[in-house]
């Protein structure tokens, strides 16, 4: 019924896996992707503080901006759609915007954000190592760093930049 549903529609799913491939298994990805993302020589970075300044913190009009104009997305692992989010922005804009400048004071993402499903799409087949991975993380964890980008990295390189007259 959903292929003629998406046929009708228009939509095409042409990067499917095929299921008529017996030799790529969830297994063999895993290793696959196991084995290419295992870094020895990896220490984990000092955990650094740095002071969140109070006054630069994310008001629940910029949470309502961006919920109003959030595009059609894959849902993470939380399962919150983006029409969800986009529907609902008048009632979950204030809230959005208490948690993400809760996390931000305490430097601390939650672990369900951190959470992500990998979706591996096909180039050729059959090989483990043809298949790209494809990292679905929640919506909101998505939000929240494209605002720390914006608001905080950028402008941090910007004015190193300009202290530094590059």
């Amino acid at each position: 019924m959903w292929a003629n549903v998406r046929q009708l529609a228009g939509c095409s799913r042409t990067h499917r896996v095929q299921s008529s491939v017996p030799a790529i298994t969830a297994k063999t990805l895993n290793e696959h992707y196991a084995l290419i993302s295992t870094d020895v020589a990896y220490t984990p970075p000092l955990v650094k503080s740095t002071p969140f300044e109070g006054d630069s913190q994310i008001s629940e009009f910029q949470i309502f901006h961006i919920l109003d104009h959030l595009r059609h997305t894959a849902s993470g692992l939380d399962g919150i759609p983006a029409w969800f989010l986009r529907l609902a922005e008048p009632v979950l804009a204030a809230p959005i915007a208490d948690l993400f400048n809760m996390s931000l004071a305490a430097s601390y993402v939650p672990w369900q954000w951190k959470m992500t499903a990998i979706h591996p799409i096909p180039t050729k087949i059959p090989f483990p190592s043809d298949f790209r991975p494809i990292s679905v993380s929640p919506i909101l964890c998505r939000i929240l760093e494209r605002k720390v980008v914006r608001q905080y990295t950028y402008p941090s390189l910007l004015s190193t930049l300009l202290t530094n007259n590059i």
